[in-house]
């Protein structure tokens, strides 16, 4: 089985776990991590503990970096055969209802590259499925970033979701913020990143983030046209220990990150 259809296998089988989940989400276990806003509930914990021994069944020797249960941690060889799983990206959303805004991610690295990216947004029933080289579809649709080249024109998403975000994206992006044509703050990097890919937003914009925050999702919009790369536009590297995220479809970039203050 290639990794791409492994990603797929396990999306699908998994997606129909997380809607029973959130409607019932009244129900679930949900703990708060470093911040009020930084939520953890018992669905995160459980698709990535299935992950993790889907994927020792069949490549036990790789690597699984996740977000929870001290999967955390950077591996010692950004160049072996990894895996980096958000088993629900945007778990604030899934907890106080705003849907479908949250996702499962997953990215195949090696290399140092992301190979192979699926995406689920369960209750919208998207799927996103993108290989290195290969284009990245939704639902079998292949995907192709818009052709906005105007600020003013554009619609950017955003990401208020932390006090320490909002005063650095007021502070530095100050000006998108102002000229921009739409605002968006979805509150999930995976799904505001997919947005990208489709064409139905045209930059997305963050000071922050982990690697499991973009790890599928970039690939997913790269494969789309889009271009993505750090605040200061050195490239997007998913292990290189550095913050910001500016995501865009490849026309804006360079607007963008003149508009970025420092």
């Amino acid at each position: 089985m290639s990794e791409r259809a492994f990603i797929e296998t396990f999306l699908r089988a998994n997606s129909d776990y997380v809607t029973q989940k959130y409607q019932e989400k009244q129900n679930v276990t949900v703990t708060s991590k470093d911040s009020p806003v930084n939520l953890l509930t018992e669905v995160d914990l459980t698709i990535q503990k299935r992950f993790i021994d889907a994927t020792a069944e069949v490549w036990p020797h790789d690597l699984v970096v996740g977000e929870e249960s001290g999967h955390d941690r950077y591996p010692a060889d950004p160049n072996g055969r990894i895996w980096v799983i958000d088993p629900i990206d945007g778990t604030y959303n899934f907890v106080r209802g705003l849907n479908p805004s949250f996702a499962i991610s997953i990215a195949f690295m090696q290399d140092g590259l992301v190979q192979a990216a699926g995406v689920s947004m369960p209750l919208a029933g998207y799927y996103f499925f993108a290989e290195a080289g290969g284009g990245s579809f939704c639902n079998g649709r292949r995907l192709s970033v818009s052709r906005v080249q105007h600020l003013e024109s554009a619609c950017v998403e955003v990401d208020f979701s932390s006090v320490k975000n909002r005063r650095t994206i007021l502070r530095r992006g100050a000006k998108i913020i102002r000229e921009a044509a739409q605002l968006r703050s979805h509150g999930s990097a995976v799904a505001a990143i997919c947005q990208i890919a489709t064409g139905d937003a045209d930059a997305y914009v963050h000071p922050g983030l982990h690697p499991w925050d973009y790890a599928a999702a970039q690939l997913i919009a790269e494969e789309a046209g889009a271009l993505a790369t750090r605040l200061d536009g050195q490239p997007l590297r998913v292990f290189d220990k550095k913050k910001g995220v500016l995501v865009t479809n490849g026309a804006l970039h360079e607007q963008l990150l003149a508009s970025l203050t420092r």
